[in-house]
């Protein structure tokens, strides 16, 4: 059962879809279903974190389905919160570069007519 396409004319997996059947090995070799790789990598969403659920499987050999469970939703939450930051820098540069743009007009708190 694949959950990704295979790239397009290459007609070898994505990087998606090889650490997607690396989570499945895994996830089978732990004696759990095939069914639970399939939903965890519909959470895990990219490559780069079915990659670490898959090590943290084959090293830590979790002993419950409550365990794998919640080591996938701190992975989830540990890139949501790395894409969070990366928003917010994005919008401070923003800010940062309406702040400082040229046509900016210049703000003369000396003379005594700006005060309101």
């Amino acid at each position: 059962m694949s959950i990704t396409a295979q790239t397009p004319g290459a007609g070898t997996p994505d990087e998606r879809e090889l650490a997607y059947r690396a989570l499945v090995r895994a996830t089978r070799g732990l004696g759990l279903p095939q069914e639970l790789a399939y939903v965890m990598s519909g959470e895990l969403k990219s490559a780069k974190a079915m990659r670490q659920m898959t090590t943290y499987l084959m090293s830590a050999h979790p002993g419950s389905v409550e365990e794998v469970i919640d080591e996938m939703l701190a992975i989830v939450q540990n890139r949501n919160t790395w894409i969070e930051h990366q928003m917010r820098e994005q919008s401070n540069a923003r800010v940062t570069a309406w702040y400082n743009r040229p046509d900016r007009p210049s703000e003369d708190f000396d003379d005594p007519k700006d005060i309101l």
